[in-house]
């Protein structure tokens, strides 16, 4: 996955994490995350299910 942002969409995303990352180790303990600047894209233990969620947008 080769995604090229700019630094206002990389800056928005660490701002996304930032403010919520108590709630990811919360919510998401032990699990793979992916996640952009409007909040979760897929979470899971199995890192190709979320790779593959991630890549579909679903």
């Amino acid at each position: 996955m080769n995604i090229i942002l700019s630094k206002k969409e990389r800056d928005e995303i660490l701002k996304w994490l930032n403010r919520n990352r108590q709630m990811l180790l919360d919510l998401y303990k032990n699990q793979y995350v992916a996640y952009n600047a409007n909040g979760i894209i897929a979470h899971s233990e199995n890192l190709r299910e979320v790779l593959a969620l991630a890549n579909t947008g679903k």
